[in-house]
C-alpha cells in the first residue's frame, strides 16, 4: 500500500512538472526611456520691473484724443478721460457728455491668459497684440485687444457698453495707445510673449507650455509591439507615425507637438485640433466599441490596411475618433488612435455657432489613419 502511494505521488509530481513546463510565460514588454519635455524655456521679464512700469504709467494717456477726433463724425459733445484704480490695477475710461462710455483701457491680471490663447495675433504698428471679437445673435457684441507686456501682464483696450462693437474702431485706439508705450515694455509682432516654445503656442490649451515641446522627427521602430512600446514612452514616436499622413491630408499648417501621453497636430488659426497616438498603454480598441456606459455614439467596426479598428463620435458631434489594433485583435491592449476636434477660430468668439465635425474632416481622418497604418503597420491578415 505504501509503495502504491509513492508511485502515485511520483506520477502527480511528474504531471505537475509537465504542466509547469507547458505554461507559456510572455516575454517582457520592450522598454524605452521615458520622455520628458526638455527644450529650453524662454525667460519672462522681471516681474517687479514690469509692475513698476505699469504703476508709473498714465493709462488715460493711452486713450488718444486725436484718434477720437478722427472717428467722432459730426458729434460735438465734450469728452473726458476718467482714471480709476480697482483691485490695485489702473483703468481709464473715455466718456462722452459725462455718461456715455466709449473706450476703456485697463491693466489686466494674469487671468487674461485665455485672451492670448483664443485671440488672433494682430500688429498694432509694430506692437504685438491679441484681438477677440465676440459674436451673438448674428452680430458683433464685443471686441477686446490685449497688448502683452510680460508673460503674465497685459494692457487691454475695450469698447464701452454704449458704443457699437466695431473692432476696426478699437484697433485705431489701440494702435495709437500702443505707440505711446515704451518699446522695452511691449513685444514686436513676432516676439516671444509667453512660455510656450514654437508650435506649442498654437496648442488649444491655457497651459503655460511647461509640458509641451515641438515634436522632433524620430524613427518608428519596425514591428507593432516595438512601435507601441516606443510610443508609450515617447510622444515623438506617436507624432512620427502620423506626421506625413497629417501634413499630406490636412495641410502643411499642422505642426506636431509632444506632450506627456499624447501627440497633437496644431495650426495657427485653431480651427481644428488633431490628437494622435500609438501606444501600448491605455485600453484595447474593443473597449470603445463595446462602450458599456454609452458615452459615445455611431460606433462602427472597420479596418485600416488590414488592421481591425473602430470609429465613433461624441454625442454632441464635437469629436470624431478612430482606434485601431495593429496587433490584429480589438481586445488586445494597445492601440493606434486619431481624434479630431473642431475649435473656435482664433479671434472669433462665436456663441451662436456650435462646432461640429464636418463630413469632409471625417473623410480626411479616415485617409490619415489608412495612410499611417499602411506606412507603419501594413498586414496581410
Amino acid at each position: 500500500m505504501k509503495f502504491r502511494r509513492v508511485i502515485l505521488g511520483a506520477v502527480l509530481v511528474g504531471l505537475l512538472a509537465a504542466c509547469t513546463d507547458s505554461v507559456h510565460t510572455p516575454p517582457p514588454r520592450p522598454q524605452f526611456p521615458k520622455w520628458q519635455p526638455n527644450q529650453p524655456r524662454p525667460a519672462d521679464r522681471d516681474e517687479q520691473a514690469v509692475g513698476a512700469a505699469l504703476a508709473a504709467l498714465d493709462f488715460c494717456e493711452l486713450i488718444d484724443l486725436a484718434a477720437y477726433d478722427r472717428r467722432k463724425g459730426g458729434d460735438t459733445r465734450p469728452v473726458t478721460r476718467e482714471p480709476k484704480v480697482k483691485d490695485s490695477r489702473k483703468t481709464c475710461t473715455l466718456y462722452r457728455d459725462g455718461y456715455e462710455d466709449l473706450v476703456r483701457v485697463q491693466d489686466k491680471d494674469p487671468g487674461h491668459a485665455w485672451l492670448r490663447n483664443d485671440g488672433a495675433v494682430v500688429d498694432l504698428g509694430g506692437v504685438k497684440a491679441y484681438q477677440v471679437e465676440t459674436r451673438r445673435d448674428g452680430g458683433v457684441s464685443g471686441c477686446a485687444i490685449t497688448v502683452p507686456v510680460s508673460f503674465q501682464r497685459a494692457i487691454e483696450f475695450q469698447l464701452g457698453m454704449s458704443r457699437s462693437k466695431d473692432c476696426g474702431l478699437l484697433r485705431d485706439f489701440a494702435t495709437a495707445g500702443a505707440a505711446k508705450l515704451s518699446r522695452d515694455l511691449v513685444y514686436p509682432p513676432d516676439g516671444q510673449d509667453n512660455g510656450r516654445v514654437g508650435a506649442c503656442a498654437n496648442w488649444v490649451s491655457t497651459s503655460k507650455g511647461e509640458n509641451c515641446d515641438p515634436a522632433v522627427d524620430v524613427q518608428v521602430p519596425a514591428g507593432a509591439e516595438l512601435a507601441l512600446a516606443a510610443g508609450a514612452a515617447d510622444p515623438n514616436v506617436e507624432c512620427a507615425v502620423f506626421r506625413d499622413a497629417v501634413k499630406k491630408t490636412f495641410g502643411q499648417d499642422f505642426e506636431p507637438i509632444a506632450t506627456p501621453g499624447s501627440c497633437y497636430f496644431v495650426e495657427p488659426k485653431h480651427r481644428l485640433q488633431i490628437e494622435a497616438g500609438a501606444t501600448a498603454n491605455g485600453g484595447a480598441p474593443g473597449e470603445w466599441l463595446a462602450d458599456p456606459n454609452k458615452t459615445y455614439k455611431d460606433h462602427r467596426q472597420t479596418s485600416f490596411s488590414g488592421n481591425p479598428g473602430v470609429t465613433f463620435r461624441s454625442k454632441d458631434d464635437g469629436e470624431f475618433s478612430l482606434y485601431v489594433s495593429p496587433l490584429g485583435n480589438l481586445d488586445a491592449v494597445g492601440h493606434v488612435r486619431l481624434k479630431i476636434t473642431p475649435e473656435r477660430e482664433r479671434g472669433i468668439d462665436d456663441w451662436d455657432r456650435s462646432k461640429t465635425v464636418t463630413t469632409v474632416d471625417v473623410a480626411k481622418a479616415h485617409a490619415v489613419m489608412e495612410l499611417a497604418m499602411a506606412t507603419h503597420f501594413r498586414t496581410t491578415r
